[in-house]
């Protein structure tokens, strides 16, 4: 069932399924996912994470930013039919306990992530999908938070208690999740 569109009422018993995709340059085929669903108090209620081969050969940014990142995250899935099928099987469920989804900014990467997850099986899931789905930049811009020191700032008061590997999927998923309560004047 789709749920109604309403202003977000952020609160710290709100749970936030918020996703991240690491992909093979920014127009590429993904290769690792992570998702988390947490809520205003900082507290996980249920995490997911899949990765597979890259396809092709490795831009040389993901080489540089990404691997790194991610160098203890095994490969999960043969294939990213295989991680894409995993997390549609997840999020169907995580997204049922979920008040919103979240993405950090989610044109085109995870956009078309979901659009590929429905079009696998468009008849079964013609509905199933974020409605609506947030997207921090677009919260931070909305709450006056537009500039890259104010977005620092959120970043860094974010940080304070915990650490965050960027570009790993799972981490930046998470991350994401924390501003977008603390940008609602909600902190953990």
């Amino acid at each position: 069932m789709t749920k109604i569109a309403k202003t977000p009422n952020i609160t710290r018993d709100t749970k936030i399924l918020s996703f991240d995709l690491e992909t093979n340059n920014l127009h590429g085929t993904p290769f690792a996912i992570g998702a988390v669903v947490i809520d205003g108090h900082g507290k996980v209620h249920d995490t997911f994470t899949a990765r597979c081969p890259i396809i092709g050969e490795v831009d040389p940014w993901v080489q540089a930013n990404v691997l790194p990142a991610i160098k203890d995250m095994p490969e999960t899935h043969g294939s990213y039919a295989d991680i894409r099928e995993a997390f549609w099987r997840w999020y169907v469920s995580a997204e049922q306990s979920s008040d919103y989804v979240l993405v950090s900014n989610g044109y085109p990467v995870e956009y078309r992530f979901l659009i590929d997850c429905q079009e696998a099986n468009l008849d079964e899931r013609y509905w199933q999908h974020p409605f609506p789905i947030l997207d921090l930049t677009s919260i931070l811009i909305a709450k006056g938070h537009d500039s890259g020191l104010n977005k620092s700032q959120i970043r860094k008061n974010v940080r304070k208690d915990a650490s965050f590997s960027q570009h790993h999927p799972f981490d930046d998923a998470k991350l994401a999740a924390l501003m977008a309560f603390e940008a609602f004047g909600v902190r953990a």
